[in-house]
């Protein structure tokens, strides 16, 4: 009974802290303020499915810098976790032994099921005035990416785009896969990110296709003042990843303007942001928030927005260099190293700052169910039943990426090198987890 009290003590002091702290958190950019012109509209099924929507995310929006530190802080706690719930089940050694093993392998297969599954992300509301557009994406066809333009069409329409720019990496093959029933009409338009001779990466936004090989091989120079010829613009993606060559540079070289945040690359000190920023003010570039999609996970917290204009084509609105609006919903807290030491209870902390009070109720009434599940149940056949579930899951995952990687991108190299590594073993290992578990329910 006095656990029962401890856990309505803490829901009690979350919902309070809730309440005190909760903020839309959505922030414009390029001036640095928080705005309430617009809001974020979360799909209907986050209320069902509220733990693992959190920390789907929290995954896909967390700094890929601090990846390696918050993900092995996560296992140290669910390692505690599950030895102390072992000991309140006065579990054998060996029983022991498997619950660590299945709660670390649990905590890794769901961050694994963020990626792969297509969980949609909030959508940016309250735009009918404005063109909301992404002018950076990729699809199967860049070598790194894993999402075909059928997702990339969902995920840009479930996310609140009206527009949004394929831009493979050194290749046109995406946007030529779109499908023939999509009306494409000042809605996709066509790209490239290529790599200078001088090793610079540049985004070419286009108005209609265009050949690849007529940008070979060029130095950064060449392929801007070619691209400015055939009435393309060029845009510097995620500067900060190589802080080279020196801004004032690329500003000479005619660029258009600039990315000030990524989804790929997160991490960006707010001095080099206003850095980038004030180039821009300076020299009147435009600035741009991407998601930089790959095809991992469904989650985007960026949106680039221009006013519509009429009817004016999108592409022939940015031609213009207009005054743009960088919008991101924006919760990433602490990057302190204590905060790493922590990180299941600064997530949960920065959870409950940054979510509305429904969703929090819905956490707590579905993660409160299968507590009690794991808690007063045989947690041997719930692991017998998780594990299955895994396994099949896992399986089902390796016959679609062989599938789409047989093809449809045959010359992926992420595919073959880090997704099907990934998802095999783990159907093997799930499956190896349901076997011995069987047994020692048998036995």
């Amino acid at each position: 009974m006095k656990k029962i009290y401890i856990f309505v003590l803490i829901i009690i002091g979350s919902l309070i802290l809730n309440n005190f702290l909760y903020s839309r958190n959505l922030i414009e950019l390029t001036q640095n303020i928080q705005i309430s012109d617009f809001y974020l509209k979360w799909p209907i099924e986050r209320l069902f499915i509220e733990p693992f929507y959190a920390f789907a995310y929290y995954i896909m929006t967390m700094e890929r810098t601090g990846y390696v530190f918050a993900l092995a802080s996560w296992i140290f706690w669910i390692t505690v976790f599950a030895l102390v719930l072992s000991k309140y089940k006065k579990n054998v050694l060996k029983q022991t032994v498997l619950n660590v093993i299945f709660a670390v392998f649990f905590f890794v297969s769901a961050a694994v099921c963020v990626i792969i599954l297509p969980v949609p992300g909030p959508k940016l509301a309250n735009t009918h005035s404005h063109k909301v557009f992404d002018i950076h994406s990729h699809t199967i066809s860049s070598k790194d990416a894993t999402g075909p333009v059928k997702s990339s069409i969902n995920l840009h329409s479930k996310h609140g785009f009206t527009n949004f720019f394929i831009t493979e990496h050194d290749n046109v093959k995406g946007f030529k896969t779109i499908p023939h029933n999509v009306k494409n009409e000042d809605y996709i338009f066509p790209g490239i990110q290529i790599r200078t001779t001088d090793g610079i990466s540049i985004l070419l936004l286009s108005k209609k296709q265009f050949k690849y090989e007529d940008f070979q091989e060029k130095n950064i120079e060449e392929l801007i003042t070619l691209a400015h010829l055939k009435g393309m613009l060029a845009v510097v993606p995620h500067w900060w990843k190589w802080n080279n060559p020196p801004l004032q540079k690329l500003v000479d070289a005619g660029v258009d303007g600039f990315e000030i945040y990524n989804c790929g690359y997160r991490y960006l000190s707010d001095e080099k942001r206003e850095e980038i920023i004030n180039i821009c003010k300076k020299n009147n570039l435009m600035m741009f928030g991407s998601t930089d999609w790959h095809g991992y996970g469904y989650m985007s917290n960026v949106w680039t927005i221009a006013d519509k204009n009429g009817e004016t084509n999108l592409f022939d609105i940015l031609r213009s260099k207009p005054q743009l609006k960088v919008i991101v919903h924006n919760n990433k807290g602490s990057q302190s190293a204590v905060r790493y030491v922590f990180e299941p209870f600064f997530a949960f902390y920065y959870y409950i700052k940054n979510t509305q009070m429904k969703y929090v109720l819905s956490f707590y009434m579905i993660f409160g169910f299968f507590a009690v599940i794991f808690f007063y149940y045989d947690i041997k056949i719930l692991i017998r039943i998780f594990s299955l579930i895994f396994a099949v899951f896992f399986m089902g995952a390796t016959f679609y990426y062989v599938n789409l990687f047989l093809h449809m991108a045959p010359n992926n190299v992420v595919i073959p090198g880090t997704i099907l590594p990934i998802a095999g073993p783990l159907s093997l290992i799930w499956l190896i987890i349901w076997i011995i578990n069987g047994k020692n329910i048998q036995s």
